[in-house]
């Protein structure tokens, strides 16, 4: 498949941060999540990515040709991003903050898409209040659908989802979902939940300290993660130094050893395979998911229902 987005020899520092990227692409279509813990340089690489940012080394092309810096509008004009803090302008209505970049010469397509997203995005009762009197869910959907009328080639989102509450993101989810299934646009995401990244995205980047240090699709980070971070970033997890497993379950099929540590997910450990000095002692549960958590002399384990 084509290249759509592609990052070479990217180094970028601040006083006490170097992000370092050598050589990361995204194929046409693809939806990439960046994850990673907190000043792990997610958010700096997707700046870089859309041109927001211009690394001290490194290049950046939208396919075969390199960004294009564009008077006032920062990054290629194919390129659009939705930043943490949603650039919109605030003494602006809703309609002229969607129509900022949309490139719509009619007033009568100009009504057609406004009516369009306006009812995609559930701002219907906001269309002519200023930004600056919206709420954060509704500055974050807002930017959404700026980006998403400019037609771009490449979404670049972050954190896209951090302030909408349940019943929205899902509607947004559901929508992005559609729209980058008909528009086939490559998208890159920086995502703070990993069940964001599990639903959605076809590969997750796993950052830490500036570097991508492990990179998979979903179900290869699940099951087979390269670091700790990501062994325990799904929840609750068994693990033991590899010396202290029990011969029973060293060689488990569903296990994984990362640095001489032993892990084993709750869903894969069945009650007949624990010690038998293990006592069950309480149960978690979230929503229709229970774990049941069981303590021995050599420490918890976890089980699921």
């Amino acid at each position: 498949m084509a290249i759509r987005l592609r990052a070479s020899d990217v180094l970028h520092g601040f006083e006490r941060f170097l992000l370092s990227v050598p050589d990361w692409q995204a194929e046409s279509g693809e939806i990439v999540a960046l994850l990673g813990p907190s000043g792990s340089g997610k958010s700096t690489f997707l700046n870089v990515l859309g041109a927001r940012m211009v690394p001290d080394e490194g290049k950046v092309w939208y396919g075969s040709t390199p960004h294009l810096r564009v008077p006032l509008v920062p990054g290629h004009p194919r390129i659009k991003m939705v930043r943490q803090d949603f650039g919109q302008m605030p003494y602006k209505t809703v309609r002229d903050n969607l129509l900022e970049y949309a490139g719509i010469r009619s007033e009568a397509a100009e009504d057609r898409a406004v009516r369009k997203w306006i009812r995609t995005l559930d701002l219907a009762p906001a269309l002519t209040e200023k930004a600056k009197g919206l709420s954060g869910g509704e500055l974050q959907r807002l930017a959404i659908g700026q980006a998403l009328m400019g037609r771009p080639g490449v979404l670049l989102l972050d954190e896209p989802f951090s302030h909408l509450d349940p019943y929205h993101k899902r509607r947004l989810q559901d929508m992005l979902r559609e729209w980058q299934a008909r528009s086939k646009a490559t998208v890159v995401m920086v995502v703070h939940d990993v069940r964001d990244a599990m639903e959605w995205a076809d590969r997750i980047d796993v950052m830490q300290d500036g570097s991508i240090v492990e990179s998979g699709t979903p179900e290869s980070i699940y099951g087979r993660p390269q670091t700790h971070a990501m062994a325990h970033a799904f929840g609750r997890i068994n693990e033991r130094p590899v010396k202290e497993v029990p011969a029973a379950l060293a060689k488990h099929p569903a296990s994984f050893v990362i640095d001489q540590t032993w892990y084993l997910r709750p869903e894969h450990l069945a009650e007949v395979e624990l010690p038998k000095d293990a006592k069950r002692e309480r149960e978690e549960r979230s929503g229709a998911d229970a774990l049941q958590i069981w303590t021995s002399p050599s420490g918890a384990w976890f089980t699921r229902l």
